[in-house]
């Protein structure tokens, strides 16, 4: 009997033994997938967020892109604008010179034209 009790323990001493790190691992998986799912969570709403974060510049990146386009224009505008008056302003001054020209003829002429009605 004395042996019966003395097995029994050892049988159950060895049992526990050997159970209760299986049981413990058993504790620190479900610690750990507990953890491991919380992370998997926060990398979901940091990629959510990092997408978020993207179309948004993408968005507004799109709208400046328009306004510069649109400042594009507009300066390609008043730049052919200002060519055309540089132009202008060169064809007008030509003409000037021209019109100077012809009144200094002009004056020669009728000097000439004086002296020879008064030689007379």
């Amino acid at each position: 009997m004395k042996i019966r009790t003395l097995l029994f323990t050892l049988v159950a001493g060895f049992f526990c033994f050997f159970a209760l790190p299986s049981f413990a691992q058993v504790t620190h998986n479900e610690v750990e997938m507990k953890l491991e799912k919380a992370s998997v969570e926060e990398k979901e709403k940091a990629d959510k967020q990092r997408l978020e974060a993207a179309k948004d510049l993408k968005k507004s990146t799109s709208e400046e892109a328009k306004v510069a386009k649109e400042n594009a224009k507009a300066a390609g505008r008043i730049q052919d604008d200002a060519e055309n008056a540089a132009k202008q302003a060169k064809e007008a001054s030509r003409l000037e010179a021209k019109a100077q020209r012809t009144r200094s003829n002009a004056d020669k002429q009728a000097k000439k034209a004086a002296k020879a009605k008064s030689s007379k």
